[in-house]
């Protein structure tokens, strides 16, 4: 499945200091897959200390990360 990343997604990378390689791993094998607003998904992978949330738009073959960031564990495992 291909991972294409919004300008919105992008420009998020940048300014949250996140490596596009863990976005990709989210994506491709997420721990935890819940639904979001508006028909999107959210995708969440445990890294350690914390877990990457990306939102994600799965349109066909694609999935569209809209936005992505940090999630304290203890948001996460409420």
């Amino acid at each position: 499945m291909a991972i294409i990343y919004t300008r919105h997604a992008l420009e998020m990378l940048v300014l949250r200091k996140l490596k596009k390689e863990l976005a990709d791993k989210c994506a491709k094998n997420p721990d935890k897959i819940l639904p979001a607003k508006e028909g999107k998904k959210m995708y969440l992978k445990n890294f350690g200390n914390n877990y990457l949330k990306l939102i994600i738009s799965e349109e066909g073959k694609q999935l569209v990360v809209v936005t992505l960031y940090w999630l304290a564990k203890k948001r996460a495992e409420k």
